[in-house]
């Protein structure tokens, strides 16, 4: 099975009630828009100009805050880009291809390094991000400088049998209520979802999405994302297979970090995907799928050690 990262630096995780708001958390960030040849690109950074290039990619549905409590502790070694990706949040929301969908964000993400003057970059993405982190890998490998993927899921793999998580309701379910509804009941459920711990998910996190999500621009594309209107994507794409992954897989250099109550698809699902594509492995003991924001000393920590 694959090798698993050890931790350089014993962690003491701050309790929830220690964090700040996500204002507070970000502060001396900037948030600026990002013209690329193809794509215009919402990020928020903060870092050295001169440190290697970090760039963080959200989950479905997501945008660039939730990574509000780690980037700041990164951008002491690296120049740091939380991203919001096309189709989300205040990025590009154009062309929509359903069956592309994520092909055309990883060369998103490629426009972006590009407009940003890079050749490469240290890639990270969560849920949705990390299904671009893998595309790129397949795609665009000489854009990878390394590649951490929080919680991925593009292959799909002969093995059928996987240790039983917890049920918190049908993931696309939840999105599609919220969208059409963007109520603080529906979105609070939407975003219990992603955590183990439901008191871990915020008032300001709530409200922050019920804001996101009710801009005219961001409802619409998420009601293509999540099927509302039109096809339904996850039908329209299809999943790498475990053959074309061997035969296409050159990035060396990845690691593959999953939370253990991550619902769906546990960390024995991460793990046999980081063997397939000979990536290590990290777990989160105390985290479900937002292991960044549930446990972010822990989560800085698990990426310095792999990276420095």
């Amino acid at each position: 099975m694959a090798e698993h990262l050890k931790l350089k630096n014993p962690v003491n995780e701050r309790p929830q009630a220690a964090w700040g708001s996500i204002a507070t958390e970000l502060a001396g960030s900037q948030t600026r828009f990002v013209k690329g040849e193809r794509w215009t690109h919402r990020v928020i950074e903060k870092g050295d100009p001169e440190a290697p290039p970090l760039f963080l990619y959200h989950g479905v549905g997501g945008y660039a805050e939730p990574y509000a409590r780690v980037l700041p502790a990164l951008s002491r070694d690296f120049r740091v880009f939380a991203v919001d990706a096309l189709y989300h949040g205040y990025s590009s929301k154009e062309p929509w291809d359903p069956a592309n969908r994520t092909a055309l964000q990883a060369a998103a993400y490629v426009d972006l390094i590009h407009a940003l003057g890079y050749e490469k970059a240290i890639y990270e993405g969560e849920s949705m991000g990390a299904s671009i982190g893998f595309e790129i890998g397949m795609l665009y490998p000489e854009s990878l400088d390394k590649l951490i993927l929080n919680g991925y899921g593009r292959v799909a793999t002969k093995r059928t049998e996987w240790k039983k998580q917890p049920f918190k309701g049908d993931l696309y379910e939840l999105s599609r209520a919220a969208v059409l509804d963007p109520s603080y009941e529906n979105v609070q459920k939407r975003l219990w979802w992603l955590v183990h711990d439901n008191d871990d998910m915020n008032d300001e996190m709530i409200r922050m999405r019920m804001k996101i999500w009710s801009e005219p621009e961001v409802n619409a594309s998420l009601r293509r994302v999540f099927g509302v209107d039109g096809a339904d994507p996850r039908e329209a794409a299809k999943p790498w297979t475990e053959e074309e992954v061997k035969a296409k897989w050159k990035v060396k250099d990845t690691l593959v970090v999953y939370g253990t109550y991550n619902p769906q698809r546990g960390p024995d699902y991460g793990e046999y995907g980081a063997d397939l594509i000979g990536a290590k492995f990290y777990e989160f003991k105390d985290c479900g799928h937002w292991p960044m924001w549930e446990s972010p000393d822990e989560y800085v920590e698990a990426l310095r050690s792999y990276l420095l």
